[in-house]
């Protein structure tokens, strides 16, 4: 979608941009990376599914719903239940970075957290749906869990519910959800 097509819809549907980030728009890995500054692009394998990104100050988040090998789930139009990728912890440094500050004024300025989710339906597209930033970062835990088909081996992941700055249109989570909201 071209720039002023995307401007015009923004209007007419009285959408807004956050950051550069149109909500509810779709936005493939390589456009992510290029609007949030960075200076090189890195292949998805590297990116798996968050990076933090330290000299921009970001860490976009990329689930792919009800696909994902965990249990990431929606808990209501603002909230998500997120996990990590295997073998880190809640002092893995990519954590250590998003806990730095947690809870000053500067937090927000020096931590942008885009939210990306992708429908299972819609995989083939390679393409995420803008939901939001993260404005707070709740119950940031490590669990450990079995691995399958591994002969019982375990894995660590960081756990921890995110929320997002503003509430997902109910119409948009219903399409990433499946689920109506109450």
């Amino acid at each position: 979608m071209a720039c002023h097509e995307m401007f015009e819809r923004a209007r007419v549907g009285r959408r807004v941009f956050d950051r550069g980030f149109l909500y509810e728009q779709k936005y493939k890995l390589a456009d992510v990376m290029r609007l949030l500054g960075w200076s090189d692009e890195m292949n998805g394998q590297n990116v798996g599914g968050y990076f933090c990104h330290k000299a921009s100050s970001t860490m976009p988040i990329f689930v792919k719903y009800a696909n994902s090998q965990y249990d990431d789930r929606f808990l209501g139009l603002q909230e998500m239940r997120y996990f990590s990728k295997n073998n880190r912890t809640e002092d893995s440094p990519e954590f250590q970075w998003m806990k730095y500050g947690y809870g000053t004024e500067a937090w927000q300025e020096d931590h942008f957290i885009p939210l990306f989710v992708m429908r299972k339906e819609e995989s083939d597209e390679a393409k995420y749906y803008y939901v939001g930033h993260v404005a707070a970062v709740n119950d940031l835990h490590t669990i450990t869990r079995k691995t399958e088909g591994d002969g019982g081996a375990t894995v660590n992941l960081a756990v921890a519910n995110l929320r997002l700055a503003r509430p997902l249109d109910p119409e948009l989570f219903r399409h990433l959800t499946g689920m109506a909201t109450s």
